[in-house]
Parts: structure tokens; C-alpha cells; sequence
């Protein structure tokens, strides 16, 4: 056994005693097995017990940052005025051209404002000003608990549809709504995504192996570490919201993918040892300081999301790091026993010739472009710069309704609402008691003000006053995205100011949600910025070479680049799954190329030439390093069965990016990587 130091030794070490000590008579093997069987199923059934117990965050307040002045000042309005729960209902004519009501019609709309009014929940309604013949808007404000509250939601829909005539329609959008539309949406995504990324990725696994044992060996370990964490979300008081949604797919797509490693080490040694429990644990053995290595890069990945401002975020990056922990232990100590047990005898049949294709890879694709160095390089650089150009047409947009699928009800009833009436989002303008603008004239005058300012509609209604003295002028608010919008609120407060009352703060949801998108995508900026200096740290102690840290940094930040180069050319705003793929996928995409650089540092160390050794490595892991990129980018892609647009957009964009990774290992690390002077000197003495 090869016993150099190395980053993980001490832990090798104890994975290795630990093995070692089922290397015995076939008796006490088969016991040690089965307790690791008893224990891993016993475990992962209590955990799969306690999951059960998540509940979804309905008001959505993981999705809202905390401790900033947005947060600070919308509890200080909820405080002193309440949660804002109102739904609009608009009624019209389903008949275009339309121009007044009936008298049946107007008669139909008074009963069901009256029955309205009886409906558990509802504690007021009320006709909005403005209203002409054509149509009718109901505000209607709601009280009570969340199961309350979307009970009323219910109701008034359903109302709509059987008291209102043929002749008639009704659109409801409001907050309350939304928040419930984005709920349902969370409970189907979690029963859903999951299970048809793992049938997916366990016919992927079938179909390469050929061997149905394998392909649940692989998958066991993966959904272990799913409930695991799970388990511990539930523990700790955590509830499901738009992005931890997609942990579970996150955690298997991870798992599985780290564990075809561990499968092509195992069917290698297979062949020659003739014992599959033998072959297993020296497949851990073999494996383990890269692996280890390949783990710390993606859960610094992840944790640098705990920079973010927003807790669902955080918490995404935090449990995500502890699942990816998780998974490692479960392949490395539960993965030999189940091999043990599900594993085949012997290579199943047609998997014997299972690396000649990456082979050729490994000696001509690799090859040729580390022969081509110079001009890949520069090519590589020429591509970043131009890709980095193109950064400054991106824009933000933390919008909720953007959530939901496009053809989502809500979101198509809300869109519609806006586009009849013009605009159905207000935002408040909190002043407090001792401000200048407590004086009835100046707020008058401040108001006309705003009420003038761009994407400004005007009033939404009377101002309000709070027992503390506080009062609330309440604005209309344009339809616009998250980008226009914190422009807006900037020129509410420097209008404030300029009345003397620098103590003025716009609040209210609208508010919060615009300047998270900002806070958003700075807090990730500086998370992958971390994410990266740790990185460059890891690989420097872990591959004992700065050049060879830095070279393993730039075929995986490439794709980032890249991607949002791409968002930005599309025109695709960053929304909150987007703004994660670096600090997600900067970790994880590494994988593949940690494994590459560990193979080529230990051929290199044995005397090999660097472009003998590229070809080598790729060759010997070119098909580990592409079947993980498929089933990576395969899982991701699981998504698209979500009804979140949230989950649809991160598995695009990641299936993208590791694609991207896939060519920058093949193509841009070879030229990195090889020796250029090596290549002068061959070729001069072969000329």
C-alpha cells in the first residue's frame, strides 16, 4: 500500500483500519457487513421518519434577508400597521368589446361582495376608487392564521366562479395569494423532482453498467445523505422554501455522480483480485485522498453561500455542505458492503471494453491539444475577456412571481390584473413620529412629490397613522422589475432628505424584495471571491504546487464565466437559483478535474514526461470523468419536472455549466497542463 503523506492520510489511515479488519474469514466478514446494513437501514429509516415532519414556509420569510434596514424598517410598518394581506379581485366582461354591465351583472357583483364578507377570514371588502362601467375591483382584506388565510383564498376564487354569470370573470392576485401559489408549488417540486431525477440517474447507471446492483450501490449511499440532512433541517426548527427545495436533487445528482468514481476503481480491481469486497475497500483505499480532496472543494462551495444576506440561501449552502459530508462517509464506509452485496462476481458482460473509447480521448483529443498548448491558451484568454465584457449587460431580478412557472394560475392571473388596471403592487413610505414630515402639510406636499417620480402610480390610498404617531403614506407602483425598481425607492428617500427628513424609509415587501436582489448579488460576489481563495489554498497544500492550484481553478471558473456571459447575451436576468451557480457549482465542478491533476502529480512524480502523463490520466479516467459529467448535468436537468421556475432555472443553468466544465477539462486543462519546453526539446530531437 502506498503509503506517501497526503492532505487526508490521517483519516486514509482509519478508513483503512477499519477495512482492513473485514479482511478475514468469510464468517466474520459477512457479520461485520451486516451490522454496517443494520445500522445504515436503521438509521436512515428513523431520519426518513423525522422528514416527514417538514412543514413549507408559507409567508415565505426565509426568502426576505434579516438584520438590514429593509428588514428593520417593514417590522417596524408591520408593528405599528400590520401585515399587509389583501387580495384584488378584478371583474369584467369575458366579452372584449363589452362596454357596461347588465343590471343582472351589476346585481350578481353586489351578491358577491355580500357573500364575501360572510367568508371565514375575511374581514373586510371593499370597492376600489376608480372603477367604471366595464369592470369592478374588490380589495379584500384578510386576518386570521395561515390555514386560515389560504382557506379564505380558496373561497374567494371559488366564489368568483359560482355566483358571478357566464357572461362574467374574476382575477385574483394579492400577496397572500402568491405566498400560497409558491407553497403548493414547494410541496409538489419536493414529491416530485426527486424522484424522477433518481429513476432517471438509475436507468443511466443500469444502462452503463449493465448490472442492476450497481446502480442501486451508487444510489443507496446518496439517499442516505439526502434524508440524513433532511432529518437535521427538521430538527432544527427549518422550513421548506423555494431554493432548499432543491436540496435533495442537489445531494443525489452530487452523490451519485462522486460515487461512479468509487464504481470505476471498483470494476478495475475487480478484474484482478476476483473478490468484490476486497475490490471495494481497495477502491475506497485508492481513492480516498482525492475523494476527501474532491469533498472539501465542494463543501467550500457551498458554504460560501453563507455570505448571502437572504436565510434561505444560507441555509441552502450550510446543509448542502453538511449532506455533501455526509454523502462521503456513507460511500466510504457503507459502499464496500453494499458492493459486497449487490456488486456482480465478476466485470458484468460488456463493460470489460468499458474505457476504450475515453481511451482514445485520453491519447488523441488530450494529446492534441496539449501538443496545440500556445493557441489554446491564448484562445482560453481571449474567450474569458470577451465573456467578461458581456457582464455588463446583466441585471437582477429577485421578483417572487418569477418563482412560479410561467403558466402557473396566479402568476397568469396576475399578470393579467396588471395589464388591465395598470398597477396592482403599492410600496409605503414609513414616517416616524418625530420627523419633519409628521406635519400634515409637508407630507402632502413630499407626496405630490413621489406620486410624480417615474414607475410611480399614484396614491393607493388615504395616508394611515400608527397609536405610536407614526404614519404611512401608501404609493401605487408601475409594473417594472427588481432592477427599476431600487432606483426608485433610492429617489423616494434623497426626495425625503431633501425635505429635511433624512429619517424617511420607503418600506413594505416591494421594497425588501428590490434591494435583496442588490444585496443578493453582492453578498455572492464576495462569497465566490472567498470560495476561491480557499480553494486556491486547499489545492496548494493538497497538490503541493501553486501552478498546479491555480491551473485547477481556471478550467472551473471558465464555465461560470461563461454561463453568465450567456444569461447576459439572452437577456435573462439573475434571479435568486442563477446567482448561486458559482458558489454551487465552483466547488462541485472541480471534482473532475481534482481527480485528473492527483493522477497526473503522481505519474509526474514517477519520472513520466507531463504530456505522457496527460495522455496516461486521461486515458485511465477519461470515462470517470465523462459519465459524471452526464450523470451531473443528467441530474440537474431532473428539474425541468419542477413547477418552480426557480428549480427549472438553477438545473438549466448548472446542467449548462458542467457541460461547459466537461470541455474545459478536455480541452483547456491538457494545455495547461503540459510542459511546453518538453514539447520543443522532443520535437527538436525528433527533427
Amino acid at each position: 500500500m502506498d503509503e506517501r503523506p497526503c492532505l487526508a492520510h490521517p483519516l486514509a489511515r482509519r478508513v483503512r483500519t477499519r477495512l482492513e479488519m473485514t479482511n478475514q474469514p468469510n464468517p466474520a466478514r459477512s457479520r461485520w457487513i451486516a451490522l454496517v446494513l443494520i445500522v445504515l437501514a436503521a438509521s436512515t429509516g428513523w431520519a426518513a421518519w423525522r422528514q416527514t415532519h417538514l412543514v413549507v414556509d408559507v409567508e415565505n420569510r426565509a426568502m426576505k434577508s434579516v438584520g438590514t434596514p429593509e428588514a428593520l424598517a417593514l417590522d417596524r410598518r408591520v408593528a405599528g400597521f400590520g401585515e399587509d394581506s389583501v387580495l384584488l379581485c378584478l371583474i369584467e366582461p369575458r366579452a372584449p368589446a363589452s362596454d357596461e354591465f347588465s343590471a343582472a351583472e351589476r346585481a350578481a357583483v353586489q351578491e358577491l361582495e355580500r357573500a364575501l364578507r360572510t367568508l371565514d377570514g375575511v374581514s373586510a371588502v371593499e370597492r376600489v376608487p376608480g372603477d367604471i362601467g366595464s369592470r369592478a375591483v374588490l380589495a379584500i382584506e384578510l386576518a386570521g392564521s395561515t390555514d386560515r388565510i389560504a382557506r379564505a383564498v380558496d373561497g374567494v376564487r371559488e366564489l368568483g366562479r359560482t355566483r358571478l354569470p357566464d357572461t362574467l370573470r374574476s382575477s385574483v392576485t394579492g400577496q397572500p395569494a402568491g405566498e400560497i401559489a409558491i407553497a403548493r408549488a414547494v410541496r409538489a417540486d419536493q414529491a416530485r423532482v426527486v424522484p424522477w431525477i433518481a429513476l432517471g440517474l438509475f436507468v443511466l447507471l443500469t444502462w452503463l453498467y449493465r448490472h442492476v446492483g450497481i446502480a442501486l450501490a451508487v444510489l443507496a449511499p446518496a439517499g442516505m445523505a439526502i434524508v440524513w440532512t433532511q432529518a437535521t433541517y427538521e430538527l432544527l426548527g427549518r422550513e421548506l422554501d423555494p431554493v432548499s427545495v432543491m436540496l435533495p436533487a442537489v445531494l443525489l445528482t452530487v452523490g451519485v455522480a462522486a460515487g461512479v468514481h468509487y464504481v470505476e476503481a471498483f470494476l478495475d480491481r475487480l478484474a484482478f483480485d476476483g473478490d468484490r469486497f476486497t475490490s471495494a475497500r481497495r477502491a475506497v483505499d485508492d481513492l480516498v485522498e482525492p475523494a476527501m480532496l474532491a469533498a472539501l472543494t465542494i463543501v467550500i462551495g457551498f458554504l460560501s453561500l453563507a455570505t448571502s444576506p437572504i436565510p434561505a440561501i444560507v441555509d441552502f449552502g450550510v446543509f448542502s455542505a453538511l449532506g455533501v459530508a455526509l454523502a462521503f462517509a456513507a460511500y466510504a464506509f457503507g459502499l464496500p458492503a453494499l458492493l459486497a452485496v449487490l456488486g456482480p462476481r465478476t466485470p458484468p458482460r460488456g463493460t470489460e471494453r468499458r474505457g476504450t473509447w475515453t481511451g482514445r480521448i485520453g491519447e488523441r483529443a488530450a494529446g492534441w491539444f496539449a501538443r496545440r498548448a500556445t493557441a489554446v491558451r491564448w484562445g482560453t484568454l481571449a474567450f474569458a475577456l470577451l465573456a467578461l465584457a458581456s457582464w455588463s449587460r446583466l441585471s437582477f431580478d429577485n421578483e417572487p412571481l418569477r418563482i412560479l412557472a410561467s403558466d402557473d394560475p396566479f402568476r397568469v392571473e396576475t399578470e393579467h390584473v396588471a395589464e388591465r388596471l395598470g398597477a396592482i403592487e403599492a410600496f409605503d413610505v414609513l414616517v416616524p413620529a418625530d420627523s419633519e414630515l409628521a406635519d400634515p402639510a409637508r407630507a402632502a406636499l413630499f407626496g405630490a412629490g413621489v406620486s410624480n417620480l417615474p414607475r410611480v402610480a399614484g396614491f393607493a390610498g388615504a395616508p394611515l397613522a400608527a397609536e405610536n404617531g407614526d404614519r404611512l403614506l401608501r404609493f401605487l407602483l408601475a409594473p417594472s422589475g427588481s432592477r427599476e425598481r431600487e432606483p426608485l425607492f433610492a429617489s423616494v428617500e434623497a426626495l425625503a432628505r431633501a425635505h429635511g427628513a433624512g429619517d424617511v424609509r420607503a418600506t413594505g415587501s416591494a421594497v425588501q424584495i428590490a434591494r435583496d436582489s442588490s444585496a443578493l448579488v453582492r453578498g455572492q460576489v464576495w462569497g465566490s471571491l472567498t470560495g476561491l481563495t480557499v480553494l486556491f489554498v486547499i489545492f496548494w497544500i493538497g497538490l503541493r504546487s501553486a501552478r498546479s492550484a491555480v491551473v485547477a481553478l481556471v478550467p472551473n471558473v471558465l464555465p461560470c464565466v461563461a454561463v453568465y456571459a450567456g444569461l447576459a447575451w439572452l437577456g435573462r436576468p439573475i434571479s435568486v437559483a442563477t446567482a448561486m451557480i458559482s458558489s454551487v457549482l465552483l466547488g462541485l465542478i472541480v471534482d473532475d478535474t481534482v481527480h485528473l491533476l492527483h493522477g497526473i502529480r503522481h505519474l509526474r512524480e514517477g519520472g513520466a514526461t507531463s504530456l505522457e502523463a496527460i495522455e496516461t490520466v486521461f486515458r485511465r479516467n477519461g470515462r470517470a470523468v465523462v459519465v459524471t459529467s452526464i450523470v451531473l448535468a443528467g441530474g440537474f436537468a431532473g428539474t425541468a419536472f419542477g413547477e418552480l421556475e426557480t428549480s427549472f432555472e438553477f438545473g438549466a443553468v448548472a446542467a449548462a455549466t458542467i457541460s461547459i466544465a466537461l470541455l474545459a477539462d478536455l480541452v483547456v486543462l491538457p494545455a495547461l497542463l503540459v510542459d511546453t519546453r518538453e514539447l520543443q526539446t522532443a520535437e527538436a530531437r525528433r527533427g
